[in-house]
């Protein structure tokens, strides 16, 4: 299962990656995050992120390994706990257009073991719901200068 959703910002596509890419602003993307913590800085392939969020008023904290970091144009995620019931894929891309920048984020959900299903089809729908919040957000801070 998965989905994809894009949006265009009036900034550059590095502007852009290097602001997602950094774990202060994580919050400011989205309100859930209590923490991000990426064992290594600058983030590149192979760093293990940390990622405490409050999910449903409870707080919930899950583990990515960067699979792909591509500086400027691309990033991708691909979580590692919990390992069960879904594996989620995120994959980040920023393309220059001649407005500024078209920003997708593209998700993934692999279905593991029992419940695998359901839950990948809830996550999905979670997911993308918060994709198009967290874009919202995004392209505030970049159109707005922050």
């Amino acid at each position: 299962m998965c989905f994809s959703e894009s949006i265009v910002m009036r900034t550059s596509p590095e502007r852009a990656f290097d602001y997602l890419a950094d774990p202060a602003t994580a919050h400011v993307i989205d309100p859930a995050v209590i923490s991000y913590e990426p064992d290594s800085l600058p983030m590149r392939v192979g760093t293990t992120n940390v990622i405490r969020v409050r999910m449903y008023g409870m707080p919930v904290t899950m583990v990515s390994r960067t699979v792909e970091w591509e500086e400027g144009r691309r990033m991708v995620l691909e979580s590692t706990r919990p390992a069960r019931p879904v594996r989620g894929r995120a994959t980040h891309l920023f393309e220059p257009v001649p407005d500024g920048v078209r920003y997708t984020w593209s998700m993934e959900m692999e279905p593991i073991g029992f419940g695998g299903r359901l839950a990948a089809r809830l996550m999905t729908s979670l997911m993308r719901r918060n994709a198009r919040r967290q874009q919202a957000r995004f392209k505030r801070a970049m159109d707005g200068g922050d």
